[in-house]
């Protein structure tokens, strides 16, 4: 019957979920209750009729998405792409898709990239003299609550080897480089 957590059915995240939870991995996440709403970021691609004067920042203060202050003809590329309702009519159940946009935003947007960053620069601080493959075990009990398997640690290894060839420098000299584990975050969130 599916009653036991070692059983139940894997379910969607939604898309407040996801933003939640790519700003708890990424260590920014403010878990405060209550107070006041964030204005959402206003990309370059939101215009129209009704535009806010101002854009509330990118991360929005790491302030959860409920905290969030919504304009129906403003909503962020991502939540939509995520199967957000639209707030201009109540909705009995959401919608629940699977489409390549999802893959692209996870891949291209901005909040994903900013969160990549801050997670590897927190990384760095936090694992000061630790090996690359401890390091990824490390992101890995992060971002999935688990260790990581011996072939995810090879993958992994051979991953920023890959990166560091790009940039035409070894990955020992490369170790506390932000970038490198920036772009080895940004896969992470796209798992």
């Amino acid at each position: 019957d599916n009653l036991y957590l070692s059983s139940f059915p894997i379910r969607r995240l939604e898309s407040e979920a996801i933003r939640d939870g790519i700003l708890a991995v990424a260590g920014c996440l403010d878990d405060q209750m209550y107070g006041e709403g964030v204005p959402i970021y206003l990309s370059e691609f939101m215009t129209g009729r009704g535009r806010p004067r101002h854009s509330g920042p990118l991360d929005s203060y790491g302030r959860r998405s409920i905290y969030r202050l919504m304009r129906r003809n403003f909503i962020p590329e991502m939540m939509l792409a995520f199967d957000m309702p639209i707030p201009f009519s109540t909705f009995g159940k959401r919608n629940i898709t699977n489409v390549p946009a999802q893959s692209l935003t996870l891949m291209n947007n901005p909040f994903v990239h900013e969160q990549a960053s801050y997670w590897a620069e927190n990384l760095i601080d936090q694992t000061l003299g630790l090996s690359i493959e401890q390091r990824i075990q490390r992101i890995y009990l992060s971002a999935f609550t688990r260790e990581a398997t011996a072939e995810e640690i090879s993958l992994g290894v051979n991953f920023l080897k890959e990166q560091a060839i790009q940039r035409g420098e070894k990955l020992e000299t490369l170790n506390n480089d932000p970038d490198l584990w920036k772009e080895y975050c940004h896969s992470i969130f796209n798992f």
